[in-house]
């Protein structure tokens, strides 16, 4: 499990600006927890050859929704979601959707967390020309 962990903090570091230095201001109080959720979720699942990491982004944001989960995993997976080549749109389509099959209210959590990923949203608009 500890490879799976640096693996997946690793990837974590590629993927968001200072994002070992975030990982552990989000786990300071749980360091088991992160070895767990990011050793198995950017360790082992974003290494299974099946899915590319966009739509696996995809995935993981959709099932956030769904889960009525807000807050920190839906910013982390946002951020990593557009580092792995999502579109600020798309982002906001697969919330959308999510919402309609899993209940309206859910889809509305994000956007009161979106503050932390705006600049990062308009920025990749601004080079995609979709701004």
């Amino acid at each position: 499990m500890k490879d799976l962990h640096q693996k997946g903090r690793d990837v974590v570091g590629e993927l968001i600006p200072d994002g070992k230095a975030r990982l552990d201001k989000i786990f300071e109080v749980a360091p088991g927890l992160e070895e767990l959720a990011v050793g198995v979720v950017y360790g082992h699942l974003r290494s299974r050859p099946a899915l590319d990491a966009r739509t696996r982004e995809a995935a993981a944001i959709s099932a956030i929704i769904a889960s009525g989960g807000a807050g920190t995993p839906i910013r982390v997976h946002t951020r990593t979601g557009l580092s792995s080549g999502l579109a600020p749109a798309e982002i906001t389509e697969i919330v959308t959707e999510a919402a309609a099959f899993s209940g309206f209210p859910r889809g509305d959590g994000p956007r009161t967390h979106q503050g932390g990923v705006r600049g990062s949203w308009r920025a990749r608009a601004a080079r995609s020309g979709a701004a």
